[in-house]
């Protein structure tokens, strides 16, 4: 129980930190790539403002429109040097006057240009003909010309690549540590309440066991008092059988201490699973006929599990107890042993009163009673199903209970089925 917790606390402290990290990375990412290519946005301001002086004062106040293809090239090669293109984008032309620098840099013409700026300006992700990422900066010039400025962001990518991966190796490793971490901080922190209740399980383990012996004392007294005729004869009998269900209790308790602090190790053996629930019913004729309920068995075959025999037949008896305790007078029990695929099958029908479907999620808890009144009168003590419940569990089984009120109910164990040449071993 305290190692699945401890992973749970492990588990969640690794999930906040990886919140924190997903955010934290993430702010460093986008900063990191707005600081990038704010500075990629700045330098190509600059060289298209340089471009812009350079060509009016060498062709004068009308700067660039009209002029030749040549003249424009010629200009821009020697403020576009070292990787950056320009072109220069009129309105009676559907290709640029001239590039510079990068060869097929895709420039759109002038008429989506103006509606995508108008009589402003700004950037413009596009790509050469050779499929490399480059940012334009693009500025109208006059009525009839916009200019264009730029180079590749394939520098700023590749920067972006490596951040990325930097940071998932990071988070990794991080996310590796934090989970060792928190795995060893969640184990100092349930250390305290883990010797808590292993200490309260010693002692309910100490207390029941310390129990059976005044209990069985007083009960012998009883009989011999009832034996000699001495005091109140029904009142000793009050005693009895109160003393009888003390002692039951007591011993439900000791079995699920036991199974807490792991004191009640199982034997595997090979035995046969259908031989123990026939002599199970068997025994159980007696409380049927009592009630005058008819108890049935079928049985299709010798089913042969790995199990602890003394366990398993406590399992049966408690599930065939529980049935003939909630079946009125009159009523049905069956019991059958089946084989499913690799699994043996136990199942336990009864035609008794069912229960609540709002109950059936907490029915295998320990002292959960659906009746507490009438569960008390029939001597339950809400602890049946729970043994159940650990034997089951400890075969490596499952069980599961299906009821509806007025029809009755079915609970039914499944319980891997022997492998050849299994032997016996203690678990």
């Amino acid at each position: 129980m305290f190692g699945a917790a401890r992973w749970r606390l492990a588990t969640w402290f690794a999930a906040a930190f990886v919140l924190i990290l997903v955010v934290i990375g993430g702010a460093v990412f986008l900063s990191t790539r707005s600081a990038l290519y704010d500075q990629v946005n700045d330098d190509l301001k600059v060289r298209n403002a340089n471009l812009q002086g350079a060509l009016i004062r060498q062709f004068g106040p009308q700067g660039p429109v009209g002029i030749r293809r040549d003249d424009f090239q010629r200009t821009s090669n020697l403020l576009t040097a070292g990787g950056y293109s320009a072109a220069l984008i009129i309105e009676s032309e559907d290709e640029p006057i001239g590039t510079a620098s990068i060869e097929g840099v895709n420039v759109p013409d002038f008429a989506e240009l103006e509606e995508s700026f108008g009589q402003g300006s700004g950037t413009l992700d596009t790509e050469t003909s050779e499929g490399e990422d480059i940012r334009l900066y693009i500025e109208r010039l006059g009525p009839e010309a916009f200019i264009a400025v730029g180079r590749s962001i394939e520098p700023e990518q590749e920067a972006l690549r490596r951040l990325i991966f930097f940071l998932l190796i990071g988070g990794a490793a991080g996310i590796a540590l934090s989970t060792l971490g928190g795995y060893l901080l969640a184990g100092r922190a349930l250390r305290p309440i883990k010797d808590a209740m292993d200490s309260q399980r010693t002692f309910v383990a100490d207390a029941s066991h310390e129990l059976r012996t005044p209990l069985s004392l007083i009960r012998a007294n009883a009989e011999i008092l009832k034996r000699e005729g001495a005091g109140d004869q029904e009142g000793l009998d009050d005693i009895i059988k109160e003393t009888d269900h003390l002692s039951y209790l007591v011993g439900q308790m000791l079995t699920l201490a036991r199974s807490d602090v792991r004191e009640a190790p199982f034997t595997l053996e090979p035995v046969e699973l259908s031989n123990i629930t026939a002599d199970v019913v068997r025994q159980a004729q007696v409380l049927a006929e009592q009630k005058q309920i008819t108890l049935s068995y079928e049985n299709t075959g010798g089913v042969i599990v790995a199990g602890d025999e003394q366990r398993l037949r406590e399992l049966t008896l408690i599930l065939l107890d529980n049935a003939l305790k909630y079946t009125d007078d009159g009523g049905q029990v069956s019991v059958a042993v089946s084989q499913n695929g690799s699994r043996a099958r136990l199942t336990v029908a009864d035609s008794g009163r069912g229960i609540p479907p709002e109950d059936i999620p907490n029915i295998f808890d320990r002292f959960y009673r659906v009746d507490k009144a009438r569960s008390r009168e029939m001597g339950g003590t809400g602890l049946g199903l729970a043994i159940a419940r650990w034997i089951t569990n400890g075969h490596g089984g499952t069980i599961s209970l299906e009821s509806e009120v007025g029809k009755g109910t079915t609970v039914a164990v499944e319980l891997p089925i022997v492998q050849e040449g299994l032997g016996a071993g203690r678990r």
